[in-house]
């Protein structure tokens, strides 16, 4: 996927690899406390959501670029970023949108150039997230420390 992301499958690529992080993601849930089965409705429902953004194309892609920025600052903010995956997550959804806006013509000069907006919005949330991480103590799978 990462190879293709220069050429004209790139969005398809970019929603792939968010599918494929979603995934991952669960199974680290999964292996980190178990998997609830209040989760089934969730991963069921950000499939469904992923595979729309996947047919919808390049508008699909930004709308599901933002909508999964929007959804990680979220849930890292309020609740901590203990995952790994909760990171890299972040960085798909951002370029996702960068390349969707891109493909979009949704840019400008200067700072509105795809990729500036989503890299500062990426830092900020990212440095909260470390903040708000270190307050709650969820720094275990870093420290091999049970959490």
């Amino acid at each position: 996927m990462l190879a293709r992301w220069r050429h004209k499958h790139a969005i398809a690529a970019a929603t792939l690899a968010t599918l494929l992080g979603l995934v991952c993601m669960e199974a680290e849930y999964w292996v980190a406390h178990g998997f609830p089965s209040s989760e089934v409705s969730f991963f069921a429902s950000a499939v469904v959501v992923t595979l729309t953004g996947l047919a919808l194309g390049r508008l699909g892609g930004a709308a599901l670029g933002i909508l999964g920025l929007a959804f990680f600052a979220y849930v890292n903010l309020r609740y901590g970023a203990p995952y790994l995956l909760d990171y890299v997550l972040s960085i798909l959804y951002a370029f996702l949108l960068a390349r969707s806006r891109r493909e979009l013509n949704w840019q400008g000069a200067g700072w509105l150039h795809p990729g500036w907006i989503e890299g500062l919005w990426i830092v900020l949330t990212y440095g909260v997230t470390f903040w708000r991480t270190t307050s709650l103590d969820k720094w275990g799978w870093v420290t091999g420390r049970p959490w």
